[in-house]
């Protein structure tokens, strides 16, 4: 018997908010203001999969993140997005551009009338998406490409005399700055094409915290956005979806530098995705899911009071020997390595900002050392030790996929 394709569909959705749905100003001090105007308005991406009776969603959106407390309850924002797949088998995803609405309760901007307007718009255009996609669906095949993106990324946590300080507090960086560890500058393809050879979609995975627009008053889908226009220009790509990795402790050189930053960086990060030299083909006929949930201790003195924004949501996808692991929240990227390093699988991708928002989630070092990761504060809640916790989980997912 020939085994079923796997079915791919895709959809991309406008979530642009009315200017009032404004900026973070200050997690610390929970301020935001309205913008002013849209330089480049937000979307949502959607990619449907399906193989046999499993059908899965992923959605990546142009948003800074979500969670329990700013959709007024998980479970039902997530059902409000589908009336054909279950809301457990949506994977929702944010590129965590710093220039989309403040969304995740650091302000009571979610208490206001035009904030439920815009999100109750935002799970409707979600929603018609998925079935545009679903309606779209073609079998495919995938190669996974790893290229990489030197200059702009690096490791934002600077140890120094005086403690840890933010590398765009030292301006201007130090070549040898750039590479200073754990960083990863590499930037993982996955190409989806159908029957024809033509391309159907491409999600690229990248490391780095989209700030280079922080605290100017205009909406913008920054340098993932900016990649995304620049990889829509040519039909080698299909539609281009972004992947935001653990960028707890990654940032760019520079930071609120403006548009032409973040242009030029998504433009380079476009150029590197498209180079498809070296591809390797995935096995498209093995196709599973899986997910979790772990409730997740508070410390206190965060001014967390609602638990279920400690509650991370995991998910993992397998496609043959490539696999990708879902976390929530913020990690910092030596927590993706490690669980990288000790995945089963040839090929693994770990996306960060998934699901309901939990914070940073800072190594039990970076704990001690302090910072702005570390807080305590309603940007940094989790309990020393939860990344070892969410490692642990993560490597649960992908063992219990690659013994199916």
């Amino acid at each position: 018997m020939t085994p079923s394709p796997l079915l791919v569909g895709t959809s991309v959705t406008d979530i642009t908010p009315p200017l009032e749905v404004g900026l973070l100003t200050s997690s610390i001090n929970g301020l935001y203001e309205p913008f002013e105007s849209v330089r480049l308005p937000l979307k949502a991406r959607v990619l449907v999969f399906r193989l046999g009776a499993e059908l899965i969603a992923l959605v990546s959106a142009d948003l800074l993140a979500l969670n329990d407390t700013a959709v007024d309850g998980w479970d039902n924002f997530k059902q409000g997005m589908t009336d054909i797949i279950d809301g457990d088998k949506i994977i929702f995803t944010y590129t965590h551009t710093h220039n989309a609405p403040e969304s995740v309760a650091l302000s009571n901007l979610y208490q206001t009338e035009i904030y439920q307007f815009w999100l109750a718009r935002v799970q409707f255009r979600i929603r018609e998406a998925i079935k545009t996609a679903m309606v779209a669906m073609q079998p495919c095949t995938l190669s996974v490409f790893y290229n990489k993106l030197d200059g702009f990324s690096m490791q934002r946590r600077i140890k120094t005399t005086n403690g840890i300080v933010m590398s765009d507090s030292i301006q201007p960086i130090a070549p040898e700055l750039l590479d200073l560890p754990p960083v990863d500058h590499r930037v993982k393809t996955v190409r989806f094409y159908n029957d024809k050879g033509d391309s159907v979609a491409t999600m690229v995975h990248a490391i780095c915290h989209p700030v280079h627009e922080m605290c100017l008053k205009h909406i913008s889908a920054e340098f993932p956005g900016e990649m995304c226009i620049e990889m829509e220009r040519s039909a080698q790509n299909g539609m281009p979806l972004f992947l935001n990795g653990a960028a707890g402790d990654t940032n760019p050189p520079t930071v609120s530098m403006g548009p032409d930053y973040a242009r030029e960086h998504g433009m380079a990060l476009a150029k590197v995705a498209q180079n498809d030299e070296n591809g390797l083909k995935i096995n498209s006929s093995v196709f599973a899911f899986t997910r979790s949930k772990v409730q997740l201790p508070v410390r206190e003195g965060s001014g967390i009071t609602n638990d279920k924004d400690a509650l991370a949501r995991f998910s993992a996808i397998r496609i043959g020997e490539l696999a990708m692991v879902f976390l929530p929240g913020e990690p910092f990227v030596e927590t993706a390595l490690d669980i990288e390093d000790r995945s089963p699988f040839t090929y693994t991708i770990v996306v960060a900002y998934a699901e309901n928002n939990i914070g940073y989630i800072p190594t039990e070092e970076a704990l001690k050392l302090g910072g702005y990761e570390a807080g305590p504060g309603k940007w940094s809640y989790m309990e020393a030790g939860t990344d070892k916790v969410i490692i642990k989980e993560a490597l649960r997912l992908l063992n219990e996929l690659y013994n199916r």
